[in-house]
């Protein structure tokens, strides 16, 4: 019904880790494509973001699909790919309403600070 809205893009999972030997070994990621409506995040959102973020390139998404932020079972957060930019999903808020066609999820992202070391 909103797809007109929405867009695709291309979400980055890193699958869990785990001990080989007592090494940690890192998984496999996987590529998976969601539909997006993506819009500028609303100011008093951004004042609501941990001090780092604030001041970061970001956006909020409104999907169907959930996506997983660095606290969903302790694994690194979901990255989306918008205009060629890695962004971070920090932040996953339902919007449940199951009695309409309108249930979907807000999510906000932020663009991966990288150290240029």
């Amino acid at each position: 019904m909103f797809d007109v809205f929405r867009r695709p893009l291309t979400v980055i999972r890193k699958g869990e880790g785990t001990h080989v030997d007592g090494v940690w070994v890192e998984s496999e990621s996987s590529t998976f494509s969601i539909k997006a409506s993506v819009q500028a995040t609303d100011a008093e959102i951004l004042q609501t973001l941990p001090e780092g973020y604030r001041t970061r390139e970001n956006y909020t998404l409104y999907t169907s699909s959930k996506l997983q932020t660095a606290e969903t079972g302790n694994t690194d957060p979901d990255v989306v790919i918008i205009h060629d930019k890695r962004y971070q999903v920090i932040r996953v808020t339902p919007w449940q309403n199951l009695d309409y066609a309108t249930k979907h999820y807000e999510i906000l992202v932020v663009k991966e600070n990288f150290d240029a070391n």
